[in-house]
């Protein structure tokens, strides 16, 4: 794909035009694209990286692995590759993932373009061994279930840099308080530290979004929750459905008043409270006493919030 067009030229060239189902809005300002990289790169090289086997000593470092998810045209990518990463680059669009075959790093094995769709992939059947961080300019239409498949598929274990709307950037790094807080930010919060990097306006993408973008930098914590992330998601689907209720309404509604009742009370937790106002670590307890109850089994996708994830 040549570098010296802009996406609009480069999809007419390719025959290829922006699928709005699916959210494709192709990253054009090649600074942001250096700076993405550049953080995902200091990511990768923080979290560690393998020796090459066969090396003397302790091993001269190989170049780490980046998962990128949506690479589109490729913008992201070239920084990605130009910053000493290798890339496993995971795209839906079949036109897109065929034209990034004809690189030359593809041949080299530095890029491997999967074509599939993230959300069904099974990291650990699917994706090669050694992924040291995972970034990508994500769909918008996808972002919020991608990131719940990126906590549980690496749990909780990788950093992620990513391009996603300036409403999910601010939920993700929102404190407890807020509107801004919910699902997400407990959810990614139990894991990870979130703070971002920068901001994006509508003209850094072709086509235009009608909302602004930011960079999410999640780093993984020192101190890992002793839930899984799909029974906290559970619980906070639970606690965050109705944000108009009390916590206590709100696990009533989903066991009994009774198991509602004794497990705040044993846990020192106010009832009264609002879903938004309680801390990721008083969501991770409520996980874990409430873990043996029948409903407490499903995906962490269950369970809406009202007023939005």
């Amino acid at each position: 794909m040549p570098g010296v067009k802009g996406p609009r030229g480069i999809l007419r060239e390719l025959g290829l035009a922006p699928a709005r189902r699916r959210s494709q809005n192709f990253l054009k300002d090649k600074e942001a694209a250096r700076r993405m990289a550049l953080l995902a790169r200091d990511e990768a090289l923080a979290a560690g990286q393998p020796a090459v086997p066969g090396s003397a000593g302790e091993g001269r470092a190989a170049h780490p692995l980046a998962l990128e998810v949506g690479p589109g045209l490729g913008a992201l990518t070239r920084p990605l590759l130009d910053a000493g990463l290798r890339v496993c680059a995971v795209e839906l669009d079949r036109g897109l993932c065929a034209e990034l075959m004809k690189w030359p790093e593809a041949l080299s094995g530095a890029l491997d373009p999967v074509c599939a769709d993230v959300l069904k992939v099974d990291a650990a059947r699917d994706l090669p061994r050694g992924i040291r961080c995972v970034c990508g300019n994500l769909p918008y239409g996808i972002s919020t279930p991608f990131l719940f498949w990126f906590l549980e598929s690496f749990g909780g274990s990788l950093p992620g840099v990513f391009m996603v709307q300036k409403e999910v950037a601010d939920r993700l790094a929102a404190p407890p308080g807020g509107k801004e807080y919910g699902r997400l930010s407990v959810a990614l919060g139990s894991w990870f530290s979130v703070s971002v990097a920068f901001a994006l306006g509508p003209g850094a993408f072709h086509p235009r979004p009608r909302v602004d973008s930011a960079v999410a930098v999640l780093r993984p914590l020192k101190r890992r929750p002793s839930v899984t992330p799909g029974l906290l998601g559970r619980m906070t689907g639970i606690c965050f459905h109705s944000r108009r209720k009390t916590l206590f309404n709100n696990l009533a509604a989903a066991f009994t008043k009774d198991k509602a009742r004794n497990a705040l009370e044993s846990l020192g937790v106010d009832g009264r409270a609002r879903p938004e106002e309680l801390p990721p670590e008083d969501y991770q307890r409520l996980a874990a006493a409430f873990a043996g109850e029948p409903g407490m089994g499903g995906s962490h996708a269950a369970g809406g919030e009202e007023d939005g994830v």
